[in-house]
């Protein structure tokens, strides 16, 4: 093996570890921090999206206990060998026989994308393969209204959210609308999400043209996220992996106020969460929480925070501020 495939098998190897460590609850801010660290370099970053892209092919085909045990059962096989294939271990590993996924895959959208719309509903994702190579991840709650011509491609996100991988053409501009803002792309990867009155949208990859409905443009790198709200338009950098964390069921907060980490939880299945002490929503949160487990979020939040957990007559986790006495018992300690 030479040191280029060694190089490739090594950075497979270790976006399968952060895969798997990122999907265990909950991940701590070191944690979470170290894994950024190792993201930013560009091979690395690709050899987890290759991760990602096959565990995201994986959940369709059925239960994910199911396709764990399958991963572990073929790492396990790889291990038994003497000598590792050319491909990255990783891909091995996460592929679970790519034949057969593919083969489901492929049967996910019907080819005609001419006047279709697409949804889902509380609780649900869904994967959608488009005819010219493109792919629409849809969170909860989400329709997106999809009409291809010879001479564009125009998609209208109607409510809720979902990442654009869009296939290369400059031939036939792949244009989004969501609420009078048109995103225009050629081929990259990008979330758009509609949440109340607020439009975001958030470049993973390559290149996006935002118009807002006022017609003013302003063209996005990677990692910067554009909001509307009201008329008024901020751009600032945030970290994209966050931001799709739930294409793989996860929601990870990086330093986010405590009032939009409770938004964000409650809009997953899972017991529901309010702030007792609304002086509370302005504390910051940070960690990696799998999406409808409200439960270990509130633990993380009382153990980081001087915070106390009941439950209100409707079964909801209310989270408060520590009393006096709280405050002195563990200043005692």
């Amino acid at each position: 093996m030479d040191e280029e495939d060694f190089a490739a098998r090594q950075r497979g190897e270790d976006a399968a570890r952060w895969f798997a460590r990122l999907k265990t609850v909950p991940v701590s801010q070191g944690t979470l921090n170290d894994f950024f660290v190792w993201h930013r370099d560009p091979d690395n970053a690709k050899a987890f999206e290759d991760a990602e892209r096959l565990w995201s092919m994986a959940a369709t085909v059925g239960e994910r206990p199911a396709i764990l045990r399958a991963i572990e059962q073929a790492e396990a096989r790889t291990q038994s060998r003497r000598r590792a294939p050319r491909t990255p271990r990783a891909l091995a590993v996460f592929a679970i026989g790519c034949a057969g996924l593919l083969l489901v895959f492929a049967g996910i959208s019907a080819l005609s994308t001419k006047g279709e719309t697409f949804s889902t509903s509380r609780g649900e994702q869904r994967m959608i393969a488009l005819a010219d190579g493109s792919r629409l991840n849809l969170n909860f709650e989400t329709a997106v209204r999809v009409n291809y011509t010879a001479e564009a491609r125009q998609l209208e996100l109607r409510s809720g959210e979902a990442v654009f991988q869009v296939a290369h053409n400059r031939a036939r501009p792949f244009t989004v609308n969501a609420g009078g803002v048109t995103v225009t792309a050629t081929g990259t990867r990008f979330d758009v999400a509609l949440r109340a009155k607020t439009i975001f949208v958030t470049l993973i990859e390559g290149s996006v043209l935002v118009r807002a409905a006022d017609g003013r443009t302003i063209r996005l790198s990677p990692g910067e996220q554009w909001r509307s709200s009201a008329g008024a338009a901020t751009l600032e950098r945030v970290n994209a992996e966050a931001v799709t964390a739930w294409t793989q069921g996860r929601i990870i907060f990086d330093n986010a106020p405590l009032a939009d980490a409770v938004a964000e939880i409650n809009r997953h299945r899972g017991r529901q969460i309010v702030l007792g002490t609304p002086q509370l929503g302005t504390r910051r949160i940070s960690g990696s929480f799998e999406a409808g487990d409200s439960e270990s979020f509130a633990d993380a939040v009382s153990a980081l925070l001087p915070v106390e957990q009941t439950f209100d007559k409707a079964g909801r986790i209310r989270l408060s501020a520590w009393s006096s006495t709280q405050k002195e018992n563990n200043q005692s300690r």
